[in-house]
C-alpha cells in the first residue's frame, strides 16, 4: 500500500512538472515566433532574481534571530505509563539544522505571498526626472510615478517579514522561559529582551520611514471638495507628521540604548506620545478646519484648489488644450455658406452605426459563421474627396455553426479565417433606405479603387480558438504567411496538452509544412507582447498597401499622481503609443506616439527595440491615424468641471457643465463622441475630428463643444469651443424636444408606430458651420414585415425652424429656401435598389459556387449552396412583401 502511494505520488509529480514544462516551452514558442522572446525571459529571470535576493536575506535575517532561540530552547519530556509505571520522556533538543530548516522554510513562505514586484524595481531603475515637480514638496514626477509604488511595495514586504519573524521567536521564547534549566532560562531572557528590543526598534525605524510616504499621500487623498492635500492636511497633519517621525526615531534609539542601560520610563512616556499624536491628529485637524479654514474657506483653500485643478489637468493631458470663443453668428449659414462648405455637409452621418451593424449582418454576412463584431468610423481619398466612411471586417464566429458541425476539424482546421470588408459611404442611402457599399460580398467587390490583395482576416476580435493551417484536410485555403510555430512529433504532444486536443497528436493530416498559430485575438496578442499597455476598447480596421491592418490605441496609466482626481481607479493617462496588427500576419507593432510620457520611456528602457519611433509609422497607415475615442471620452467627462481654472468658480460650483443628452430608443443618454469631418473656424481646410458637446448643468442650453483633431501635424490638439455668455443656442436635448413638439414630425411618427413599425432617432448631430450651428438627426423606420431599420427622413433644425424630409439635400433646400420640397403624406417605397443589389448577390454566390466544384473545394461549394438558398429564400419574401 505505501508503494502504491509513493508511485501515484510521483506521478503526480510528473504530471504536474510536465504541465509546467508545456506552459513554459509553449509560450517560449510563441514569443519566439513573434520575435519578442525579451518579453517572456526577462520577467521571469527579473522576477526569479528579485525573488531570489529576497529569499536569499529572509532567510539570514530568520536564521539570525532563531539560532539565539534555539540554542535555548528544549522541549520537556512527557510523563507517559510504560508497564504500569509512569516514566518521563527524554526532553527534546533542538538543534542548529532545526534552525536552518525552519529559517528556510519561513523564508520560502514570505517570499512565495508576496505579490510580483519586477516592474516596480525595473521601473524605478530605468526612470528619469520629468522636470515636473508638485507644489508642496517639490518632488519630480518620477517619485510620485516610480519611487513611491516601489516604496510602499518595499514597506509593506519588510513589515510582513518583521510580523512573520515575532510569531515563531514570541512562542519560542514563551515554551524557552518555561524551562526547568535555569542557566537555560537565564539565556533565555536575556536573548528575549535583547531581541524584543531590536524588533522594537526594527519597528519605530519602518514606522519613521513610512511617514515620508504618509507625507506623499496627502496628495493623493480624497477630500470633500478636491483631491489632494489642503490647508488643514499643510497646516495640522503635516507638522503632526513630521513630528511624529521624530519621535518614532527617538524611540528606536532608546529601543536599542534599553539593553544595556534601562530607560523604561522614558520609552513609555514617548510611546505614549507617539500615541497622543496619532490619536489626537485627527482632534487637532478638526479644530484647524472648523475654526480656521471653515469661516474663510474659500481664501484658505484658493491655492490648493488651483494646484487640484492643474493636477487634474496635467495628469489627464489637458494642460495644453486651447479654449476658443466661438464666433457665434445668428444668420451664419445659407445656401452660399452650404456650397462652400461642401465637404462637410457630405460627410454629415446619417448613418447609425447600430442598425447599419444590422443590415450588413442581414445582408453580408455570406455565411452562417460569419459575423460583423462591430462597425467603424474612418476617412478615405474617394474619387479625389475625403471621404468618411463606415466599415466593419467579416468575421468568423464558429459558434454559429450548427451543432452537429462544432468538430475539432472545424474548429481548428477548416474554419480558421475570417474574409474581406464591407465599407459605405456615411451619408449615401438607397431609395428604400438601406446603406450603399463602396465595399462589399466576397470576394470583395469595389466601386471606389480601393484594392483589397490580402481579404483574409487571421486575427481580430472575435479570433479566439487556435488553428492549425497548411493540413492535408480537403477544402482547406492554404496559408502563406509566416505565422504561427512549426510543428513536429514533439511539440505536437506539447500543444495537445496544452489545449487539451487529442486531435493534435493523432491526426494523420498535419504535416512538417503545418503550423499551429494561436493568441489570435488582437486584443489577447497585443496584452501578451505588451503587457503593460491598457488598450482602447476600439480597435478599427484599416485598408491600406492592399491589406487589412489593426490600429489599436495604447494608454499607460498610473494612480499616483499628485493632485490629480481619479476615474476609474487611474488619476493619470496618456495616448502612448498606436500598435498595430496585420490581420493575416499577425505582426504586432508598437509606436511611441508621446516622448514626453515618463512611463513609456521607462519602459523602453526595459524592453530596448519593442517599441518603435514615431517616425517610422508606416506612410500609408498615417492617413487614417485618429484621435482615441476612450481619451477623449475620459477628457470630456474631467472638463465638465476642469474647464475651468478659477479656483473662486472651482470653489462655487458655478460653472459646472454636463455631457448633452439626446434620445435614443425612447431613452434620454449622453451624446457619445462622434467623428465628424469638418472645418473648423478660422481654418482653411475640411478635416477629421472627434468632438462632443457640453450643455451647463442641469439645464439643456449647449455652452460650448470640445473638438480633438485627427489630421496631420495637428494630430493631438485639443480645442475648447464655448459659446459667448449671455447668447442662447440649443442643445441637443432641446432640439429632441422641438421634434416631439412639433405637430406635423410628431403626428408622423405616432402614425408610422400605430401601423406596427418602429421609430429609431439616430444620433442628433451637431455641426458647426460659419458660426453658427446645423442641427441634423436621421430617422430610421423598421416595419413590421421587415426586421431592419431603414433610412425614411431626416431632420435639420436651424434659427427656430424645423424640417424633415426624406433627404438631408431637401431638408437644406427646404430650411434655406430653394424651391418648396412638399412633405411626403404616403410615402412609398423604392425598392428597385434593393431588388437589383438582392439578384446581384444572388448571382454572385451562384459563380462562387461553380468555382468551388470545379476547383474541388467542396466545403465552400456547400457553404456558397447554403448562401444561394438563403438569398433565394430572402428573394421571395422580398417579392411576397
Amino acid at each position: 500500500m505505501k508503494k502504491i502511494g509513493i508511485i501515484i505520488g510521483v506521478l503526480l509529480g510528473i504530471i504536474v512538472l510536465f504541465n509546467l514544462a508545456t506552459h513554459f516551452y509553449t509560450e517560449y514558442l510563441w514569443f519566439s515566433s513573434m520575435g519578442v522572446t525579451e518579453v517572456f525571459l526577462k520577467p521571469f529571470f527579473a522576477e526569479l532574481l528579485i525573488k531570489g535576493i529576497l529569499l536569499g536575506l529572509a532567510f539570514i535575517f530568520l536564521l539570525v534571530n532563531l539560532l539565539p532561540l534555539i540554542s535555548v530552547l528544549e522541549l520537556p519530556g512527557i510523563r507517559v505509563v510504560k508497564d504500569n509505571e509512569t516514566v518521563t520522556t527524554k526532553s527534546f533538543k533542538f538543534k542548529r539544522i532545526h534552525g536552518i530548516v525552519a529559517a528556510f522554510i519561513l523564508a520560502v513562505m514570505w517570499v512565495g505571498l508576496l505579490p510580483s514586484i519586477w516592474d516596480k524595481v525595473y521601473l524605478y531603475l530605468n526612470s528619469s526626472p520629468t522636470g515636473v515637480v508638485d507644489p508642496i514638496f517639490n518632488r519630480d514626477e518620477r517619485f510620485y510615478l516610480f519611487t513611491y509604488p516601489l516604496l510602499t511595495a518595499v514597506s509593506g514586504s519588510f513589515i510582513s517579514l518583521l510580523f512573520l519573524a515575532t510569531v515563531p521567536l514570541a512562542v519560542g521564547y514563551f515554551i524557552a522561559l518555561k524551562s526547568q534549566i535555569y542557566s537555560k532560562k537565564e539565556r533565555a531572557v536575556k536573548y528575549a529582551k535583547t531581541q524584543g528590543a531590536i524588533f522594537l526598534a526594527l519597528f519605530f525605524i519602518w514606522f519613521a520611514i513610512t511617514r515620508n510616504l504618509s507625507m506623499a499621500s496627502l496628495l493623493l487623498k480624497e477630500g470633500s471638495r478636491y483631491y489632494g492635500a489642503g490647508y488643514t492636511d499643510i497646516h495640522a497633519r503635516l507638522p503632526l507628521i513630521r513630528f511624529q517621525q521624530i519621535i518614532a526615531m527617538i524611540l528606536a534609539i532608546t529601543s536599542l540604548i534599553n539593553i544595556k542601560v534601562k530607560q523604561l520610563k522614558f520609552m513609555g512616556a514617548t510611546a505614549i506620545l507617539l500615541v497622543v499624536t496619532m490619536v489626537g491628529s485627527g482632534i487637532y485637524a478638526a479644530i484647524i478646519q472648523n475654526f480656521v479654514v471653515n469661516p474663510n474657506e474659500a481664501q484658505k483653500e484658493a491655492p490648493y484648489i488651483a494646484y487640484h485643478i492643474e493636477g487634474t489637468r496635467r495628469g489627464y493631458g489637458l494642460e495644453n488644450i486651447k479654449q476658443i470663443e466661438y464666433p457665434l453668428k445668428k444668420d451664419g449659414i445659407n445656401l452660399e455658406v452650404l456650397e462652400n462648405n461642401r465637404e462637410t455637409i457630405e460627410n454629415i452621418r446619417l448613418l447609425d452605426y447600430r442598425p447599419l451593424k444590422q443590415h450588413y449582418q442581414q445582408n453580408q454576412s455570406l455565411g452562417l459563421f460569419y459575423e460583423f463584431v462591430d462597425v467603424d468610423i474612418d476617412r478615405y481619398k474617394i474619387d479625389g474627396q475625403y471621404r468618411q466612411v463606415m466599415l466593419a471586417v467579416r468575421e468568423t464566429n464558429i459558434k454559429s455553426l450548427a451543432k452537429e458541425a462544432q468538430t475539432p476539424v472545424n474548429h481548428h482546421f477548416r474554419y480558421t479565417h475570417g474574409y474581406g470588408v464591407v465599407m459605405s459611404p456615411v451619408n449615401k442611402v438607397t431609395n428604400n433606405g438601406h446603406p450603399t457599399y463602396y465595399l462589399r460580398d466576397m470576394p470583395v467587390t469595389s466601386t471606389v479603387g480601393i484594392n483589397l490583395e490580402r481579404p483574409e482576416i487571421y486575427f481580430g476580435e472575435l479570433t479566439n480558438q487556435f488553428i492549425v493551417v497548411n493540413s492535408n484536410y480537403e477544402g482547406v485555403e492554404p496559408y502563406h504567411g509566416q505565422a504561427g510555430v512549426e510543428l513536429n512529433f514533439f511539440r505536437r504532444l506539447l500543444y495537445a496538452n496544452k489545449f487539451q486536443k487529442s486531435i493534435l497528436l493523432l491526426s494523420s493530416e498535419i504535416t512538417p509544412e503545418s503550423r499551429i498559430i494561436y493568441y489570435r485575438n488582437i486584443v489577447e496578442r497585443i496584452n501578451k507582447v505588451a503587457p503593460f499597455i491598457q488598450q482602447d476598447s476600439d480597435p478599427y480596421p484599416v485598408i491600406a498597401n492592399g491589406r487589412i491592418y489593426w490600429i489599436v490605441d495604447g494608454y499607460t496609466t498610473a494612480s499616483t499622481y499628485p493632485y490629480s482626481k481619479p476615474k476609474k481607479g487611474i488619476n493619470y493617462i496618456r495616448n502612448s503609443v498606436k500598435i498595430v496588427v496585420d490581420a493575416y500576419e499577425g505582426t504586432v507593432d508598437i509606436y511611441q506616439f508621446d516622448k514626453e510620457d515618463p512611463i513609456i520611456n521607462a519602459w523602453k528602457g526595459i524592453f530596448p527595440g519593442l517599441i518603435k519611433e514615431k517616425e517610422e509609422f508606416p506612410e500609408y497607415l498615417k492617413p487614417h491615424i485618429r484621435y482615441p475615442l476612450d481619451l477623449f471620452t475620459t477628457q470630456s467627462e474631467i472638463l465638465t468641471v476642469y474647464h475651468t481654472q478659477d479656483p473662486a468658480q472651482f470653489y462655487n460650483r458655478n460653472d459646472v457643465w454636463e455631457i448633452a443628452v439626446e434620445r435614443y430608443h425612447g431613452n434620454e443618454v449622453k451624446v457619445e463622441p462622434y467623428y465628424v469631418i469638418m472645418r473648423l473656424p478660422n481654418h482653411q481646410e475640411q478635416e477629421f475630428i472627434l468632438k462632443r458637446p457640453f450643455t451647463p448643468m442641469n439645464r439643456n442650453n449647449m455652452v460650448a463643444w470640445l473638438a480633438a483633431r485627427s489630421d496631420g501635424e495637428h494630430y493631438g490638439e485639443l480645442l475648447l469651443y464655448h459659446f459667448p455668455r449671455g447668447q442662447h443656442v440649443e442643445g441637443p436635448s432641446q432640439i429632441e424636444s422641438y421634434i416631439d413638439s412639433d405637430p406635423y414630425i410628431s403626428s408622423q411618427m405616432t402614425l408610422w408606430g400605430q401601423g406596427g413599425s418602429t421609430v429609431i432617432r439616430g444620433n442628433l448631430l451637431t455641426i458647426p458651420i460659419n458660426g453658427s450651428i446645423l442641427y441634423v438627426e436621421p430617422i430610421y423606420i423598421t416595419a413590421e414585415s421587415r426586421s431592419l431599420p431603414e433610412l425614411r427622413q431626416v431632420v435639420v433644425f436651424y434659427n427656430d425652424v424645423l424640417v424633415m424630409e426624406p433627404t438631408l439635400e431637401g431638408a437644406l433646400k427646404r430650411l434655406f429656401g430653394e424651391g418648396e420640397v412638399t412633405r411626403p403624406q404616403d410615402p412609398v417605397d423604392s425598392d428597385d435598389e434593393d431588388l437589383k443589389e438582392l439578384v446581384q448577390r444572388i448571382n454572385t454566390a451562384f459563380v462562387n459556387m461553380e468555382n468551388a466544384a470545379r476547383n474541388g473545394q467542396w466545403a465552400d461549394y456547400g457553404r456558397y449552396l447554403e448562401e444561394v438558398k438563403r438569398l433565394l429564400e430572402s428573394l421571395e419574401k422580398y417579392l411576397n412583401d
